[in-house]
């Protein structure tokens, strides 16, 4: 049963990083272009029309399992194999899905289902050779330890991405901070939603910080995006004119990013047309749209928009809390911050050995000889 409950616990570890990638703009354990990634877009990642991931299944699943294992002696023996040989089934299909159907193989995914398969194999094992329950003495910890522990495998991933430092902020984009600013690089696409949904809200929140930021917009057009590149090619050549933020907003919020409608807002801004449309054709306004994305994916592009504030890399239109946060770090002048991954892994480590030591059964104190029992009669 400490077999079954351990890689229960794994189990639950790995799902709970998965979740957290899974519904997060900035990944904290899978890298971009990673098998994990992979499989998070391939379609199967997600149910019922993308709003429930795949990973609930394995922390639902595997928590139940956990909790039956420290249930009452009836109950581990009617629940707990069919439970978890009907895990392993589903685990088995889901690594069949990733090598099969869709590919490629996530590592933490494999790791929760090869984890699921051996966990079927040791309910197995364990129903039958278990003739009757062990007695509490001969469980190597308490049902109270053991589910501390398990909340600790949960737990610890959830919270990781919170503690965990950034990496440092690549030279390409520190080469456009200035000294003594809020300094803020916004890479979008002006056909993105999550861009427009941003933009004007981080617009407004540096207004707040009047005069203190250095604010730099920098291009990103997806390729599936068909009129983005058009629309970044207008801003590049607003932008030399001295309209850059203004054509920006004008793209943002435009319902129409066709090449006709980019050129009307470059009358509506008083741009020499002459020298808009000659840019805008010129392969050397495209060439340095393309420089800029290459910033971004050599920073180990992850998604959009991806924001820059002081040493803070901010990936998806997240709350205004998170960015007044990243503005206020950079207004102190704070660097990079966080705790470093050893040092979380020991605090880990130590609290499981702590709640390991505590739980460990005592044995029951001898009795001297010609000492009476505690229940004995006394009598006169």
């Amino acid at each position: 049963m400490a077999l079954l409950r351990g890689l229960c616990a794994l189990s639950l570890a790995t799902s709970a990083a998965l979740l957290v990638d899974y519904t997060s703009f900035d990944p904290a354990f899978c890298t971009p272009g990673s098998g994990c990634a992979s499989v998070r877009a391939s379609g199967f990642g997600y149910l019922f029309g993308g709003k429930v991931p795949v990973p609930v299944i394995g922390l639902v699943g595997y928590g139940v399992l956990y909790l039956l294992s420290l249930a009452s002696p009836p109950l581990r023996r009617r629940y707990v194999p069919p439970v978890a040989i009907l895990g392993g089934i589903a685990a088995l299909g889901f690594f069949l899905l990733q090598a099969v159907v869709i590919g490629e193989l996530c590592f933490y995914c494999v790791v929760v289902d090869v984890a699921g398969m051996l966990t079927a194999g040791a309910a197995w094992m364990w129903a039958r050779a278990a003739r009757s329950e062990p007695t509490p003495s001969e469980e190597l910890l308490s049902p109270a330890a053991f589910g501390i522990l398990g909340a600790i495998a949960v737990v610890s991933p959830l919270i990781w991405p919170k503690l965990k430092p950034q990496p440092p902020v690549p030279p390409q984009i520190s080469a456009y901070y200035q000294s003594g600013k809020i300094n803020v690089i916004e890479f979008a696409d002006f056909q993105c939603p999550f861009c427009r949904l941003l933009h004007p809200r981080l617009k407004a929140i540096a207004k707040e910080y009047d005069g203190k930021v250095n604010f730099v917009q920098l291009n990103m057009p997806l390729e599936r995006h068909a009129l983005a590149l058009g629309a970044a090619r207008a801003f590049v050549c607003a932008k030399a004119q001295g309209k850059g933020p203004e054509m920006a907003d004008a793209l943002f919020d435009s319902e129409d990013l066709a090449p006709a409608q980019n050129r009307r807002a470059a009358v509506s801004l008083g741009l020499d047309l002459d020298a808009f449309d000659a840019c805008v054709v010129d392969p050397k306004t495209t060439d340095g749209i393309m420089a800029e994305a290459k910033i971004l994916r050599d920073a180990g592009f992850q998604g959009l928009p991806t924001i820059y504030v002081g040493a803070v890399t901010i990936v998806g239109a997240q709350s205004d809390e998170v960015f007044r946060e990243a503005f206020d770090r950079a207004a102190r002048g704070e660097g990079n911050t966080g705790v470093p991954g050893w040092a979380f892994l020991t605090v880990i480590l130590v609290a499981c050995g702590g709640v390991i030591a505590w739980g460990r059964p005592r044995a029951p104190a001898a009795v001297e000889p010609g000492d009476s029992a505690p229940d004995s009669d006394q009598r006169a």
